[in-house]
């Protein structure tokens, strides 16, 4: 990861110290680690539910992108700026 953030070609995934569960179509879980609690929406869930496997954050933006009517450099921008979110509270690696 470089100063600008996390680059479309990273790969990200999943740290295993989080417990997450599923309520009304949102995420919840908690870091074992730090002890946050983190609620996620709609969108924020669906990420977290892409990262169970590790993936390209391109790959990420392409299914966004796919499946809701978002302009691409929109999606690109707001993916990016949560899981810069997600890897510095450490719910997330990237490779």
């Amino acid at each position: 990861m470089n100063k600008q953030g996390i680059s479309p070609d990273a790969k990200v995934f999943r740290i295993m110290e989080i417990v997450a569960a599923e309520m009304d179509g949102e995420t919840v879980m908690i870091s074992i680690e730090n002890g946050k609690y983190y609620g996620m929406d709609a969108i924020g869930s669906r990420i977290w539910e892409l990262l169970e496997t590790p993936k390209s954050v391109a790959e990420v933006i392409q299914v966004l992108g796919e499946e809701y009517e978002v302009e691409q450099q929109q999606c690109q921008a707001d993916t990016i700026e949560f899981l810069d979110f997600l890897f510095q509270e450490g719910l997330v690696k990237v490779a």
